[in-house]
């Protein structure tokens, strides 16, 4: 079982991650490292608002994901 709000922003978070990966795989190391900080970043405001539950539910079923209070 997994959170809603985890399994959200993983679904959110591992395409990103690639997506800037490879489209900055040839930059400054630094300039990755920056992409990374602003998808945390975007992330963490999602989790905040509630957002990566609403997406965590509609992308996986309902039994896979932990209920919390």
């Amino acid at each position: 079982m997994i959170s809603a709000k985890l399994a959200g922003a993983v679904i959110l978070g591992v395409p990103l991650l690639l997506v800037a990966w490879v489209l900055l795989r040839r930059q400054a190391r630094a300039v990755f490292w920056f992409a990374v900080a602003l998808i945390l970043v975007g992330l963490g405001y999602l989790a905040a608002t509630g957002a990566t539950d609403d997406i965590a539910r509609r992308i996986l079923p309902g039994s896979a994901l932990q209920v919390l209070g």
